[in-house]
């Protein structure tokens, strides 16, 4: 039974790490308000540079993930729901961008246990994260394992979700158009 909610835990961090990046993707801009140059900023320059997001730190990379983590287990701790179930989430969630990261590195700096986990296809390959980086970029969002994207891409999900939001955002999906950006991830 545990690891059965080990790999449900696991798959609910993928199916939203998906959803953040198909939202930072699809309709973040850098004049968003208070995410604009913080998180869509440096998701654009890594859409353009990949080899930027891997020069960056832990820190530079995932504090923000760290900072919505640190929210959802003081908030599970206030509300008495902090299970073994809302840890894993968080620590997983967190480690989000390094483990996306690890895709875009050289194959001999990744370190030899996630090249294990990575051949066990428990994460994400950098053959799989290629996907998403071809042509319109609008695929393959999820970052954490290799099992959900084929399903969500097969039944059009995030085309679907674009349909359903459109009315209610009101804004385009953009186009993610990376070459109008300097080094910094501004506009040029």
């Amino acid at each position: 039974m545990i690891a059965l909610e080990l790999v449900e835990v696991w798959l609910l961090v993928d199916f939203v790490s998906g959803v953040v990046h198909w939202a930072e993707d699809s309709y973040g801009r850098e004049t968003t308000p208070v995410i604009g140059r913080w998180v869509v900023g440096p998701n654009l320059l890594h859409h353009r540079d990949a080899s930027a997001f891997v020069r960056s730190s832990w820190f530079a990379s995932s504090w923000d993930l760290a900072a919505v983590g640190a929210m959802i287990l003081a908030t599970a701790g206030l509300a008495g729901v902090l299970t073994w179930h809302v840890a894993l989430f968080v620590l997983l969630g967190a480690n989000a961008n390094q483990i996306h990261k690890w895709n875009h590195m050289r194959h001999s700096s990744v370190p030899r246990a996630i090249q294990a986990l990575q051949r066990l296809h428990l994460l994400q390959s950098s053959r799989h994260h290629a996907q998403h980086h071809r042509g319109a970029k609008n695929s393959h969002y999820c970052v954490i394992t290799e099992v959900l994207n084929p399903l969500l891409d097969r039944v059009g999900w995030w085309r679907m979700l674009e349909k359903l939001l459109a009315p209610v955002l009101g804004l385009p999906r953009s186009q993610l158009d990376t070459s109008q950006m300097s080094e910094k991830g501004n506009p040029t």
